[in-house]
């Protein structure tokens, strides 16, 4: 294979030009496009629909029903101008009939010239909207109207209508007129960056095919799968995205495998090195782990090994103990944490182990002072701190260490490749270590994590009384209330979570900030509510998270952003509502937040009477199981390939968690590919040339 077969030919960069040049788009409307990301045709090529309208079929007057949304043609019998009689506010109303009945259009914002140029009596009008009743009579408010078309002559009016994001300002109509320019007089120069025999071999079309259809499916396109993303050309622009993700993790294991790492001399019994000075005993999967660790940072090559565990598996523990055997050789180890309040917690816990352990940590988070900062720095390039604990600081340029040996990094998917890459250059290729609470099935974790070593912790010590789970019925809220205050009572903590931060996203979902103030009402002054969700300052959300780890904060409304890391001993109750909206991984992590002191956890699942059988069967598996990595492939069985929407927009670098667990063997094929692609030819890993592979994100960016 040639790198010419893998490159993109010079004529494509004509894509490059500025999207000014397309029909309906002036500088205006180039403002807000670019704050979409949108700057160039190509940009616009790869601006995917989010939703299709099903315009096929001309529905008949007559038949139509509540709520649905379809496409009427017929003669217009009135169309004018009218006020309400008490406000005085105006609407403007068009009826319609055909051969079988009468429909009533109505607009409440419009613009008078526009709809009166459409619709004058005797006219013909096609209109596309859903539909009500009033009084037994149909009609439609704001729909999308024009002249009749003849089927498959204009992609704005009939066949499978593609819906775009919301673009500030910029009605639905410019954009598919705009990328229709671009689909006529720039698509024909595209050219595949990705080998024809990959795509003949997993039955893919082609780039220039899936760009055309993705933006102007054809009629014989089922519906269904349109919906749901799974269309050869949606397929097609998932694999892309999982092909780069393959193609960099390959180039990085090969890279990695090429170097020469520090040569680390172990004892006999690596776990000793931390096991004897631990009030308790090692579990056997954390001794496994450890000598598997020790048997990497003894070879010449770097150590890249994943440590993947459940909730409370003792993953801390083995890091220590990894962190221990760097110490014996004289070796510094940086720790790093995606937010400050975990960073809070790995330093406590290595403060506490004894002095006899060997290990002199130190806390480095952006929180510090300048005085404290460049105290810490000092100390550290003298080398007297070994173990550096901290968030995105341990990266910072002017933080230099005296021997960096080993890199741990918690919560691993939180980093990209790039940050991962800066704190491994600060030393002489130092082993790395990278640890995830996120349970995976093994299969697909080997090949997400190609380039790593996998190491599994399944069982985690003893003695820990594990979470009860129950489902609680929405109109049972005296339980829920009496289960809250006897916690509380007793000096313990609950946590409350909604899938929502405002009233905003969906009226229908339980929201954090009105649940914050109901709750303040319910249980205020006695016991204090805290708020927390991601929109907050990032020093506020550490601010509150540390008041809850360390029990100052009776009683969190919150979203998910607590899910990973916040260790409050106290915590042992979460109410969950709506949780039919989350994965049950993010469920399981989430009931991980309590009973993780002396006291079991209790997990409440609030549950209308509305939500389907197949979700509420999806729920029990939460209450018959508390094993991390079965419910991980029970979540995966159950979800199958079908609860993606849309396909990521232009300007993304990310490939989504979603996509991953949800398309395990798309995900197998991109890795088999680029392997074999490596194999052949090793530069083609990255070509200098990235063309249309940008919009999968640039190298060392990608999230792995």
């Amino acid at each position: 294979m040639s790198k010419e077969t893998f490159n993109l030919p010079e004529q494509f960069e004509k894509t490059a030009s500025p999207v000014t040049v397309l029909r309906g788009l002036g500088p205006k409307r180039a403002g807000p496009l670019a704050e979409r990301g949108i700057r160039s045709v190509a940009d616009l090529l790869f601006f995917f629909p989010s939703r299709y309208e099903d315009r096929r079929v001309v529905s008949p007057m007559g038949s139509l029903r509540e709520g649905e949304s379809v496409l009427v043609e017929g003669e217009v019998l009135l169309a004018r101008e009218e006020r309400f009689p008490r406000s005085g506010k105006r609407l403007y109303r068009v009826v319609l009939r055909d051969h079988t009945g009468r429909l009533v259009l109505l607009w409440f914002h419009y613009r008078k010239r526009h709809l009166a140029s459409l619709a004058s009596p005797g006219t013909r009008l096609a209109a596309f909207g859903k539909v009500s009743f009033d009084r037994g009579l149909a009609r439609m408010i704001h729909p999308d109207v024009r002249p009749p078309t003849p089927h498959g002559d204009d992609a704005t009016g009939r066949g499978f209508v593609p819906v775009y994001p919301a673009v500030r300002g910029m009605p639905q109509g410019v954009i598919r007129r705009a990328v229709l320019d671009a689909l006529e007089r720039f698509a024909p120069a595209v050219s595949d960056p990705v080998p024809a025999p990959v795509l003949r071999r997993l039955g893919l079309p082609d780039l220039r095919e899936a760009i055309r259809y993705v933006h102007r499916p054809p009629d014989h396109a089922d519906p269904e799968a349109l919906r749901l993303g799974e269309t050869p050309w949606q397929r097609r622009f998932r694999f892309d995205r999982l092909f780069r993700l393959m193609l960099e993790v390959g180039r990085r294991k090969r890279g990695r495998r090429r170097r020469d790492g520090p040569v680390l001399e172990i004892p006999p019994q690596p776990h000793r090195v931390m096991g004897d000075f631990l009030p308790f005993d090692l579990t056997p999967d954390q001794v496994r782990v450890i000598q598997e660790i020790a048997r990497d940072m003894m070879g010449p090559a770097p150590m890249n090994r994943l440590v993947q565990g459940d909730v409370g598996c003792g993953k801390t523990v083995v890091a220590a103990a990894a962190a221990g055997l760097a110490a014996l050789n004289g070796m510094q180890t940086a720790l790093m944490a995606p937010t400050q309040v975990l960073a809070m917690q790995h330093f406590e816990f290595f403060q506490g182990l004894p002095a006899g352990a060997g290990l002199r940590p130190v806390l480095v988070t952006g929180g510090l002072g300048r005085k404290e900062r460049s105290h810490a720095a000092e100390k550290i390039r003298a080398g007297r701190y070994n173990v550096i604990i901290g968030t995105h600081a341990l990266f910072s340029e002017r933080l230099e260490y005296a021997r960096l040996g080993l890199v741990v990094i918690d919560e691993q998917h939180r980093f990209g490749v790039r940050q991962r890459a800066r704190l491994d250059r600060k030393g002489a290729n130092p082993h790395l270590l990278v640890m995830s609470a996120t349970p995976i099935p093994r299969t697909l974790a080997m090949t997400l994590y190609a380039d790593l070593d996998i190491s599994t912790i399944r069982k985690g010590p003893s003695g820990r009384t594990p979470v009860e789970t129950r489902l609680v019925e929405r109109d049972r809220k005296r339980e829920i209330d009496r289960v809250l205050r006897e916690r509380l009572a007793r000096g313990e903590q609950a946590l409350v979570i909604c899938p929502a931060v405002d009233g905003t996203e969906d009226a229908d979902l339980k929201n954090v900030e009105e649940m914050a103030r109901a709750l303040g009402k319910i249980y205020g002054p006695r016991w204090e509510v805290g708020l927390l969700h991601g929109r907050m300052a990032p020093e506020e959300k550490e601010r509150v998270m540390d008041r809850f780890r360390r029990g100052r904060l009776p009683l969190l409304a919150a979203t998910t952003v607590v899910e990973v890391g916040v260790h409050a001993p106290r915590a042992t109750v979460i109410v969950i509502e709506h949780p039919e909206r989350f994965g049950l991984a993010q469920l399981h992590q989430l009931r991980g937040r309590v009973g993780r002191g002396e006291r079991g956890g209790l997990c409440l699942l609030v549950v209308s009477a509305e939500i389907p059988p197949e979700a509420r069967e999806r729920l029990e598996v939460l209450v018959r199981t508390r094993d991390g990595f079965e419910i991980a492939r029970k979540d995966l069985e159950i979800r199958g390939q079908g609860e993606l929407t849309g396909i990521r927009q232009a300007g993304s670098g990310e490939v989504l968690p979603a996509e991953i667990f949800e398309q395990p063997l798309l995900l197998a094929q991109a890795r088999s590919e680029a392997e074999r692609i490596l194999d052949e030819d090793p530069a083609l890993a990255l070509p200098e040339n990235r063309g249309l592979l940008r919009w999968l994100g640039p190298p060392g960016e990608l999230d792995v």
